[in-house]
């Protein structure tokens, strides 16, 4: 569709683009939903937007210059509107996630041991569990 308009396009894979040493990446498909104006990042890493951070996100880079959604000003976050819930890190099974931080390493460890586990399935290195609480679906009510 974008071709026959003379947009060129290209998209990016959506997962493992990741240095393995430093769990660093040179593309962040939730970033650029965020510059995209979707949503803001809770305590959970994830972008939540209006509804919900349980969806994936994917790229596509066109070659033309487009105007971004006005970023939210509304927190999304439970915790960060209003000082509750912590679900997400209540929720975390190796404690990688705090109101503080995030311990990218301790939490890759812990998705490769899933993936051990579940080989029969292919590539299942997941995990999930900072994403299933109050913001993964909004409902428009705290």
């Amino acid at each position: 569709m974008l071709s026959a308009e003379g947009v060129k396009a290209e998209t990016i894979k959506a997962t493992h683009t990741y240095d393995e040493k430093t769990l660093t990446t040179a593309w962040s498909h939730r970033s650029s939903a965020f510059i995209a104006g979707l949503g803001r990042f809770g305590v959970n890493r994830m972008l939540i937007t209006p509804v919900g951070c349980a969806g994936r996100y994917g790229s596509v880079i066109i070659s033309e210059e487009i105007t971004p959604d006005q970023r939210p000003t509304e927190e999304f976050c439970t915790h960060l509107k209003n000082g509750k819930c912590l679900f997400c890190v209540r929720n975390c099974p190796t404690e990688a996630l705090t109101v503080d931080g995030f311990d990218k390493h301790k939490c890759h460890r812990h998705l490769l041991e899933v993936g051990e586990r579940l080989t029969d399935l292919g590539l299942c290195d997941v995990c999930g569990k900072c994403v299933v609480g109050p913001c993964a679906i909004l409902s428009g009510s705290d």
